[in-house]
């Protein structure tokens, strides 16, 4: 459940603290446009399953619309993180994220809060110095893909750790580095609704304070974080 994956990734979103952006970070400032985002995602495919040459375009066309739908929220989170050697600054997220409909009073304990979209887009400075994107909605499969849609504007992600509940839900902790931005977490949870009368849930938190994780740390509520994702 949701409550519980946020419950067991906690441990890892208190190690932290962490700002200038870079205006307009998206595809056509580094990373892959749709024809290179294609041919990386066949190649990927077709390494993991060679009969699967017949779906591949299919899979990727899927792929590429869950990156379109995402691009928000991934521009959200490579604007917010700082440069090397800078401190995050929670205050500033507003004049950065111009594209959140702010509310005049941010929710308790963060400091600022609003909308982008269908998202609810929280920044804080503790537990977690950064900003937490939170999507919800019944009977619906989720339709982002938060780290795909970081490489494709240039960023490299690290799995530190990954968690199963079964089909459609767990957790996921990657060590990002994107061009002229300090390393920072990204923690995703998530839960799919595997009938219409389900709820779908995505939680996403970039943590820019600085102190990356380790499987060890994640490990240490006596969760079964591995270091891949099955198949």
């Amino acid at each position: 459940m949701r409550t519980r994956i946020a419950t067991l990734l906690m441990p890892l979103l208190c190690f932290t603290s962490g700002a200038h952006a870079q205006p307009g970070i998206g595809v056509a400032a580094a990373g892959e446009d749709r024809s290179a985002f294609n041919t990386r995602c066949r190649r990927e495919i077709l390494a993991q399953s060679p009969g699967a040459a017949a779906q591949a375009d299919a899979i990727c066309g899927s792929k590429w619309d869950m990156i379109t739908a995402t691009g928000p929220m991934g521009d959200a989170v490579l604007l917010l993180a700082p440069p090397p050697g800078a401190t995050f600054d929670p205050a500033g997220a507003r004049g950065r994220l111009t594209t959140v409909l702010w509310s005049a009073k941010p929710g308790k304990d963060v400091v600022a809060s609003g909308r982008l979209g269908e998202l609810e887009v929280r920044v804080a400075r503790t537990p977690v110095a950064g900003a937490t994107f939170d999507w919800f909605k019944d009977g619906t499969p989720i339709p982002f893909d938060l780290p795909e849609t970081l490489k494709v504007r240039g960023a490299k992600l690290a799995m530190v750790g990954c968690l199963d509940f079964g089909v459609g839900e767990g957790g996921r902790v990657y060590r990002v580095t994107a061009p002229g931005k300090a390393p920072f977490t990204l923690s995703i949870s998530f839960r799919e609704a595997a009938v219409a009368s389900q709820s779908s849930s995505f939680t996403a938190t970039a943590d820019y304070g600085g102190q990356l994780p380790t499987l060890t740390a994640l490990r240490r509520d006596g969760s079964e974080w591995s270091t891949a994702c099955p198949q």
